[in-house]
């Protein structure tokens, strides 16, 4: 339903501070007008309902008369902006990694607007956002703050400018403006069916020195709360403890899921959709979050924890444990043990 759609309060709280420090307006007409508390700004986590935020845009670019506000928003946007995406972000081992983490958790900044995917080729790696409701859009400068916050979150993670390889936006051509070719460092295409940001695979796949482990688990384990605490439908969470009972027996496979759940593998597809995940998002985070536990107990093996989740043999637990996480399973102990003797 429409009216379920919600947005972070971090966003207008951004907004407003905006509108009254980089223009000089005061924001609190404006917010009243579009029927925004300004005290649920203080409270972490809350949200605010998706067309009240849209007024408010729409609103501040009347304020403003500056067509590119987005970009002055989104310029201000620091990582806790996200809440505990922003914290997870951080503490990511890779760009690849902290783009999967953002493709699973753009719903704790917008929840039902759309989705992300990563796309790969050999040479790079596309961000793509799909809408599931095309009822359902954003202001346009909401958009472009988004592309703003996206490559400032980019340069803080790497720790150094990130520029794309090539982008394609749904920018009308008659809205096209230098300042996007700028932002993102690389020719644009305008009046594109879907987002599309192309990252070069060496980007993608640096490690970067601010990972830790730790936080990233305890970040992942909050963000995935607060999603659950938003959902009104329960399909995921079915999903995702059918999987925990049937990984060791190797056929967690999505029809065999649906089955069980007395789906069929379209319907659960579709269902899941609706939640804004999919099926092999769900395994990959199951997988991951079990593999964690079970390497810090320190009871298993590391041949037993790939059968544990679902895996062949070692070798491909250890590659997808990688990916996961940057770093190998062999990596990830040692790490945890030097933090754990740190702080002792």
């Amino acid at each position: 339903m429409l009216c379920d759609h919600t947005t972070l309060a971090n966003v207008p709280r951004l907004l407003a501070r905006t509108l009254r420090d980089d223009y000089a307006i005061d924001p609190t007409p404006l917010l009243l007008e579009a029927d925004i508390d300004a005290a649920a700004f203080m409270q972490p986590g809350a949200r605010v309902p998706f067309s009240k935020m849209t007024r408010l845009w729409e609103l501040a670019v009347q304020a403003t008369g500056d067509r590119l506000f987005g970009f002055q928003v989104g310029s201000h946007l620091v990582p806790s902006d996200f809440y505990v995406l922003g914290y997870s972000w951080m503490a990511s081992g890779t760009l690849y990694d902290a783009l999967e983490r953002l493709c699973r958790y753009v719903r704790v900044v917008s929840s039902a607007i759309s989705t992300l995917q990563l796309e790969e080729s050999d040479e790079a790696v596309a961000l793509v956002e799909v809408y599931r409701d095309r009822m359902v859009v954003p202001n346009r400068a909401a958009s472009d703050g988004g592309y703003v916050a996206l490559m400032k979150l980019c340069d803080s993670i790497m720790r150094r400018p990130v520029r794309a390889i090539s982008v394609e936006l749904t920018v009308p051509p008659d809205a096209a403006n230098p300042a996007y070719g700028k932002l993102f460092g690389c020719p644009v295409v305008f009046g594109a069916a879907g987002d599309k940001i192309f990252f070069s695979r060496s980007d993608m796949e640096q490690a970067l020195p601010g990972s830790l482990p730790e936080i990233l688990d305890a970040s992942d384990t909050v963000a995935d709360r607060y999603l659950q605490s938003m959902d009104m439908q329960t399909v995921a969470a079915r999903v995702r403890q059918q999987i925990v009972q049937m990984l060791p027996s190797g056929h967690a496979d999505q029809e065999t899921v649906a089955s069980h759940l007395h789906r069929s593998r379209a319907t659960l597809q579709r269902q899941l959709s609706a939640e804004g995940t999919s099926f092999r998002r769900i395994l990959d985070s199951t997988r991951k979050s079990l593999a964690i536990q079970y390497l810090r107990d320190g009871t298993h093996s590391q041949a037993e924890i790939a059968f544990l989740t679902g895996f062949t043999d070692q070798s491909n637990f250890a590659r997808a444990f990688k990916r996961w996480s940057g770093v190998t399973p062999g990596h990830y102990l040692q790490d945890a043990y030097t933090t754990t003797e740190a702080t002792e």
